[in-house]
């Protein structure tokens, strides 16, 4: 009997270490990464070349970067479903392609180059810059409250671009001009813009124009209550905004001038 109780906490002991052992880095938003580039499958670090970033789940693109990123079902170590582009200047965040308790894993690969500019992918491990693999979970919620009684309130808020049309080369400011849209909040920006600085932390943000186009600006955030971890699942309201390339200046050439 003795030794089918050692049995017994034996396995269970085993079964605990195993899941700490194999639990990589909970992120404050939630969920749980499965796979970071650095550290791999036990995940408790990020150490790679691309700017990713392991607490706020997102990845950035610089100059000459695309960023791909990946959904599957499940708790995954590796997801290769559902691919979604994204170009040079643009920001990834793992929640936006999976609510918290989602059970889903999502993937972000950044590279060198655009894999796919070719019809096929032409990529390789020398070409990938760093990744993150994050699993959802499955039990709703998370680090940062996310609370369902809560409503969010997208409409109080409002969002300006300053100056909207902009030129390449334009400092540009996004602002949160009415509600609160200040907790738990994060901006993605489909490109066009970089070297991006808080004026106003939680309400204003100021970006370089570097690319032509019209772009996407959202707002992710949290309506909390009373409280900082009394919230809402995550809010979000998107403005577009154009950035115009410059011309070079108009010559006009008249006609030589004769005098008699």
């Amino acid at each position: 009997m003795k030794k089918f109780y050692f049995f017994i906490t034996f396995l269970f002991l085993s079964l605990t270490l195993y899941q700490l052992v194999f639990a990589g880095y909970t992120p404050p938003f939630g969920g749980e990464y499965t796979n970071l580039c650095g550290t791999g499958t036990t995940a408790n670090f990020y150490a790679c070349d691309a700017i990713c970033d392991m607490i706020t789940g997102k990845c950035t693109a610089r100059s000459g970067e695309w960023i791909f990123v990946y959904t599957c079902s499940g708790r995954q170590i590796e997801c290769r479903s559902n691919e979604v582009k994204l170009g040079p200047g643009s920001t990834a965040y793992v929640a936006n392609y999976a609510s918290v308790g989602s059970d889903k894993t999502v993937q972000i690969d950044v590279f060198n180059k655009d894999c796919r500019s070719g019809g096929g992918w032409s990529c390789d491990g020398s070409n990938l810059k760093g990744y993150i693999v994050w699993w959802s979970g499955t039990s709703g919620g998370g680090g940062s409250g996310g609370g369902g009684q809560i409503q969010c309130n997208e409409n109080e808020v409002q969002l300006s671009v300053i100056p909207n049309p902009s030129n390449v080369g334009d400092w540009i400011t996004f602002k949160v001009t009415a509600g609160d849209a200040s907790t738990w909040w994060r901006n993605e920006f489909s490109g066009g813009v970089m070297n991006c600085t808080e004026t106003i932390f939680g309400w204003e943000t100021k970006c370089k124009a570097y690319t032509s186009g019209t772009f996407t600006w959202t707002r992710i955030w949290k309506h909390c209550v009373g409280d900082i971890n009394n919230c809402s699942q995550e809010c979000r309201k998107s403005v577009t905004f154009t950035i115009n390339r410059l011309l070079p200046p108009l010559v006009i050439t008249l006609p030589p001038i004769i005098t008699y």
